[in-house]
C-alpha cells in the first residue's frame, strides 16, 4: 500500500478472503465472501463490534467475492480505508 496510515499484517485466503492490520493505528478487519466485501475498523473488536464499517456488493455469482485476488482485495481495502480516513470531511447524509 502506498498510504503509510494503512498497515496490513495479514492478507489472503479464499472463501473468505481476509485481511487484518491497522488504519490510523486502529485495528481493521477486511472480509470478502459470498457476494460482498466489507471493512470494519476500531472498537474493542473490529470483527464483532466495530466503531465504523463499510460494505459493497461484488460479482454476479453466489461465491465470487470469496475468490477475488489478493490484488483486488488490497484495492478495495484501500478504497474503504480512504472513506474511513475521510469520514469527518464527508457531507452529512440528508
Amino acid at each position: 500500500m502506498s498510504n503509510p496510515n494503512i498497515v496490513i499484517d495479514m492478507i489472503g485466503g479464499n472463501c473468505p478472503v481476509q485481511a487484518e492490520g491497522t488504519i490510523e493505528g486502529k485495528p481493521f478487519y477486511f472480509r470478502a465472501r459470498g457476494q460482498h466485501w466489507s471493512l470494519s475498523v476500531g472498537g474493542q473488536d473490529p470483527v464483532i463490534n466495530p466503531d465504523w464499517s463499510y460494505e459493497e456488493a461484488y460479482g454476479e455469482g453466489p461465491f465470487d467475492a470469496g475468490w477475488m485476488s489478493e490484488e483486488e482485495a488490497r484495492g478495495f481495502l484501500e478504497k474503504a480505508a480512504g472513506l474511513y480516513m475521510d469520514r469527518d470531511n464527508a457531507a452529512p447524509k440528508p
